[in-house]
Parts: structure tokens; C-alpha cells; sequence
């Protein structure tokens, strides 16, 4: 009868004193701050571009020009206010290599990206450069707005 009463006892003891390790706000502390880490530690994150890459005349003369080369009747039914990302990939010697948009709108998505392909087509762009000076691949990221009449 005492091994059974020390037993009960010992087992109640470590059932009232034990310590939870996880409260409710450390949890969330923890889930934000896993959210926050990259996937894979293995894979660097990508660099900072002290220079990044430049059209010739500057990026707001790019925009500009992009937008004299848009096909405006292409898009008289897609809306007022049309936004979208043009993400131009220029090499280290200024060649541009890739053209991308990203928007809501696909129709204004593909007749930026033609407009853009035309305003870039043989013309260098001024390479991007690291913190060293060297002329490194960059991607630039451009926001292109247009108000439908």
C-alpha cells in the first residue's frame, strides 16, 4: 500500500509541477519568426546591387518610351486604371537578355512586354555593378502605370 500511495503521489507531483515549454504568445514569437527564415539555409540570398542596371537616358525615359509604344487600341476594353511590374534581366556587358510584366491584366501584361521588347531591342543598358565596381547580371524592376481614356 505505500509503494502504491509514494507511486500515485510521485506521479501526481509530476503531473501539477511539470512545466508547459510552450506558451501561447512564445508559440506565435516562434511561428514568426520561422515564417521570417529562408526555406533552405543553403541557398544564398540573392545580392545587392550597389549600381543597378540603367536604360540610357534613365528609367523614367524608358517608362515614357514604353508608353509611346504601347498600343493604345489594343487596350480600350480592358479598363481605366491598368498597373503592372516589368522586370528587364540585363547581363554584365548592358545586353538585355529577358523581358517579363506581371499585373492583373494579361492583355496589358502582352502589350507591354511587346512595347518594352521594342524600346530595348539594340540598345546597351548600363550594366549593373556590385560594391567592388564589377559589372555583375541585374534585375531591374520597373512599376508601369496607364490611364486608359
Amino acid at each position: 500500500m505505500k509503494k502504491f500511495v509514494l507511486t500515485s503521489f510521485i506521479c501526481l507531483s509530476v503531473t501539477v509541477f511539470a512545466q508547459n515549454t510552450k506558451t501561447k504568445g512564445e508559440s506565435k514569437i516562434v511561428k514568426r519568426y520561422e515564417a521570417g527564415q529562408p526555406q533552405d539555409s543553403s541557398v544564398p540570398p540573392p545580392p545587392v546591387n550597389t549600381f543597378p542596371a540603367q536604360f540610357p537616358q534613365g528609367n523614367k525615359a524608358f517608362v515614357k518610351k514604353v508608353e509611346q509604344l504601347l498600343n493604345k487600341e489594343a487596350l480600350t476594353s480592358s479598363g481605366k486604371n491598368l498597373n503592372t511590374q516589368i522586370f528587364i534581366k540585363v547581363d554584365d556587358d548592358g545586353n538585355v537578355l529577358n523581358v517579363s510584366t506581371y499585373g492583373k491584366n494579361e492583355t496589358f501584361n502582352n502589350e507591354v512586354k511587346a512595347a518594352a521588347v521594342k524600346a530595348t531591342d539594340k540598345i546597351k543598358w548600363t550594366a549593373g555593378k556590385n560594391s567592388r565596381g564589377e559589372k555583375v547580371i541585374d534585375l531591374v524592376k520597373l512599376p508601369f502605370q496607364y490611364k486608359n481614356q
